[in-house]
């Protein structure tokens, strides 16, 4: 380890996460703690680009857990990668048929109360009122 390599703020900051998220990571095994040196822990290129990775994923949909099999089974092979990934895939097609389907719903939604509330006054009529 050496002094040039950031320590855990300076990694937080490059990487776009607070200090105990990377705590967080190493506690649940996604990323290695570095051993201390000089009452520090240095953070190797390795490591920084791990952290921008798994914060790729984050925004690419992955859960943590996903996350922590993904990168296991890279350790292994790649075919378990790619299996992986087309999983994810067809999980997020799956959720943007449900987000479009919701869009025409809501849009329905609206133009049903534009005209019943033009001929209604007072509490919105789609609304079911409480008991």
């Amino acid at each position: 380890m050496s002094r040039n390599q950031p320590t855990i703020g300076t990694v937080a900051r490059q990487v776009g996460v607070n200090v105990e998220t990377i705590r967080y990571y190493q506690r649940i095994g996604l990323v290695k703690e570095p051993a201390k040196n000089g009452g520090f822990r240095f953070y190797s290129e390795r490591a920084v680009k791990r952290l921008l990775y798994i914060r790729h994923l984050k925004k690419l949909g992955f859960t943590l857990r996903e996350i922590t099999r993904l990168l296991e089974a890279g350790a292994e092979n790649c075919g378990k990668v790619g299996v992986l990934l087309q999983e994810k895939q067809s999980e997020i097609l799956g959720k943007i048929e449900q987000m479009r389907s919701a869009v025409v719903e809501l849009k329905q939604m609206a133009i049903d109360c534009r005209e019943r509330s033009s001929r209604a006054r007072g509490a919105c009529p789609l609304i079911p009122e409480p008991e």
